[in-house]
């Protein structure tokens, strides 16, 4: 009786499709790729089922062509693709086209032979070579030194025909020559709270379980990840370090390999071929220690035996379109399915994760303070009501920076708006500049060209000679950002080096990566930049934080966006004081009295995680309840609304709050206008219910897109 084959296709639907495989093909392996006729064209699929029986009553279409003799998509990842349509509520076969590698998708062979040596099978028995010169020569490196890899002999000009025929004779053999994994302590002793951290975790590597690092910025959280996944390689097994930028995969790659000797690296900055290669060797377990960003989490491993999702907290582990996911989530799932540990580390947890804390899922190790004499800075609130701003800083702390200045320390200022100044408005009608696609003030820039940009669609525009409305040359520019405060800083310390990080200044991580080699000097230095100063990096010398412009997230219509501006302000603090010097934060505010910074100054992260649980608590908001985002965007405002409206009526049950629709926090975007509603409900099953109504709905407009988002972390 024939086979029938049961695939998932790598395109946008909901269900997976049967197909004959005729006798004259070889075969197949479930999780193996299949070359297969849908529609029009041949497309790789995934095999997930052998049978004898389908339940299609028409004509079954044939498979085209078998395309691996082994799995390449394995049977948890099978059940991790599964699990990621059912509660992101996605089509399976889009869950598929984001797993895989692009090569894979195109077919590319998986055989990707493993570096390996040659070595002589016995040595001691008696062989004659005749004419055979090159035979003779290969002998004697062999009996010489014992065994020499491929690529070696390859370099002295030995050719593949000569190993082969020397191989099928049975003289030589080849041996996979897996990357060495060697353990450097580096005369490291752990201090008490990272011996009971790691004597936990150790205690619970062979089953499931949620194990959480809440460690201060510097307490040595790294050094708790390396001691545990020392443990899981002597196992002979494999290990997966998540991190959620790739802008801190190359120090945090050369921590690991100074203290491992090896770890393969996977992120989207690599070439298809690269990280086609090293998913392959992860699967057929050659590399054991892999690091990688958010889509690292599908590499199949062939024994993986622990996760570790560094910055947990961080919202770059969520994809913003497409297939929804959390990265974190989804490696809970998966080690909870392979019965391993995952470690979750952060400085500044998310809500989520206090939460699970809170109801024991979670076991939490606390690291609270910083080893060897590196203390803690001190949060102070600067108060900056009615006081004369120069770009965008107060007299007051242009003194505190001297100051230290003075003393040799660094000097680290966070904005998190780049380019000169917000915005420019004519100063006798007071008209914004407004780019013309987007409902959005343009960021006036200076470098290197004078223009102004919007940062929604990068839409470019040459500044007005004058108001197009009241024709007033009188046009300012209001507010500042990353140019404005270097130009600021430059005239008053021209004596000292100012450098800018920010996507404009820095667009590849060499330059990244320069910048922060260069303030590993103990000099005089000031660093200015956005966010990406706070993920993580390790400056030893910098004495001084000066945070601008940091209560305007508290004052968001996003409910999450209060949560995003702590975590932003105690991870920036965390860059100060990480040596011997003791270290300062500012904090520059129009609101001192603020709950949230009160709560950070006075108690730290704890004391603003206090009163934002109480806060969402009383109004019902994650983590006290489930969410899901609906979002729909088209070219009429009044259709778009319409059609959520008719989606919400898919909602069965009257304990689900319906909230909406209403127009995005920026209403218009690309000439497109965008409204959303939200689903909030206590039982997580009751929402997912009514999502699932949603997606499969009959409701259809052919000009309006529109998509779910499960647990959202960005409302705008």
């Amino acid at each position: 009786m024939a086979q029938i084959i049961k695939v998932l296709i790598p395109r946008p639907v909901w269900q997976g499709y049967d197909y004959m495989l005729p006798d004259s093909l070889s075969s197949i392996v479930v999780g193996a790729r299949v070359r297969v006729p849908f529609g029009p064209t041949n497309v790789v699929a995934i095999v997930v089922e052998v049978a004898t029986r389908t339940e299609h009553t028409g004509h079954l279409r044939a498979v085209d062509k078998v395309l691996d003799q082994r799995c390449i998509l394995s049977a948890d990842l099978v059940r991790l693709a599964n699990w990621l349509a059912s509660y992101y509520h996605c089509p399976i076969g889009t869950v598929v086209e984001t797993m895989l590698p692009t090569d894979v998708l195109r077919g590319r062979p998986m055989f990707v032979e493993p570096d390996f040596e040659w070595q002589i099978v016995a040595q001691e028995q008696a062989v004659e070579f005749k004419r055979a010169k090159r035979q003779q020569e290969v002998w004697t490196l062999l009996i010489k030194h014992g065994a020499i890899p491929d690529v070696e002999l390859r370099k002295l000009g030995v050719v593949r025909n000569v190993l082969n025929t020397m191989e099928n004779k049975g003289l030589i053999r080849r041996v996979p020559l897996f990357p060495a994994y060697k353990f450097e302590a580096r005369g490291i002793k752990p201090t008490q709270e990272q011996e009971l951290a790691i004597d936990g975790i150790r205690a619970a590597l062979d089953s499931f379980g949620v194990h959480v690092l809440d460690g201060v910025t510097g307490s040595g959280k790294t050094e708790v990840y390396i001691r545990v996944i020392k443990e899981i390689l002597d196992q002979g097994k494999q290990v997966l370090v998540l991190v959620p930028e790739i802008a801190l995969t190359p120090q945090t790659a050369n921590h690991f390999r100074d203290r491992f000797g090896n770890v393969a690296v996977l992120h989207s900055m690599r070439t298809n071929l690269q990280r086609f290669e090293v998913w392959c060797k992860v699967a057929c377990g050659e590399h054991r220690l892999v690091l990688g960003t958010r889509s690292a989490i599908f590499t199949p491993f062939k024994d993986l035996g622990l996760i570790v999702v560094d910055e947990e907290h961080d919202t770059s582990y969520k994809q913003a379109d497409s297939l929804r996911y959390s990265a974190r989530d989804a490696a809970i799932v998966r080690a909870h399915d392979l019965n391993i540990p995952v470690i979750l580390g952060s400085a500044t947890l998310s809500l989520e994760t206090v939460e699970n804390i809170n109801r024991k899922k979670y076991r939490r190790y606390q690291l609270s303070a910083r080893p060897g004499v590196a203390k803690l800075p001190k949060f102070q609130l600067l108060d900056i009501r009615g006081q004369i701003l120069q770009g965008g800083m107060c007299h007051s702390l242009i003194e505190i920076m001297r100051d230290h200045l003075d003393r040799k320390g660094q000097v680290l200022v966070l904005i998190n708006r780049r380019g000169f100044a917000l915005s420019l408005i004519c100063r006798d009608c007071g008209r914004p500049a407004n780019c013309q696609d987007c409902d959005v003030r343009l960021t006036l820039h200076e470098y290197p060209r004078r223009e102004l940009r919007c940062h929604y669609c990068d839409r470019r525009y040459e500044l007005p000679a004058a108001c197009p409305d009241c024709s007033s040359t009188r046009l300012v520019s209001v507010g500042a950002a990353t140019q404005r405060v270097v130009e600021t800083l430059n005239e008053a310390f021209p004596d000292v080096p100012v450098r800018r990080i920010d996507r404009d200044a820095l667009n590849t991580n060499r330059k990244l990566e320069q910048t922060f080699e260069a303030m590993q000097q103990p000099s005089r230095c000031i660093l200015v930049g956005t966010q990406m100063l706070a993920k993580g990096h390790h400056l030893p010398n910098v004495t001084l934080v000066a945070v601008l412009r940091a209560d305007v997230g508290f004052f968001s219509p996003d409910f999450r966006a209060a949560e995003r501006t702590a975590q932003l302000i105690v991870q920036v603090a965390g860059r100060a004081g990480r040596a011997e010097r003791e270290g300062e934060v500012w904090i520059q505010t129009l609101d001192p009295e603020h709950t949230h910074l009160e709560s950070l100054a006075q108690s730290g992260y704890a004391g603003f995680v206090k009163t934002e649980l109480i806060s969402r608590k009383s109004a019902r908001l994650p983590p006290y309840s489930h969410m899901a985002l609906l979002r729909a965007e088209g070219a009429n405002s009044e259709e778009v609304s319409e059609f959520l409206e008719q989606l919400l009526k898919e909602v069965q049950f009257t304990s689900t709050d319906k909230l909406g629709p209403i127009p995005a926090p920026i209403p218009r975007l690309n000439n497109r206008w965008r409204c959303q509603a939200a689903l909030v409900d206590s039982n997580r099953k009751r929402l997912h219910e009514s999502l699932a109504m949603i997606a499969r709905t009959s409701v259809q407009r052919s000009k309006i897109r529109w998509s779910i988002d499960v647990d959202p972390m960005d409302m705008s």
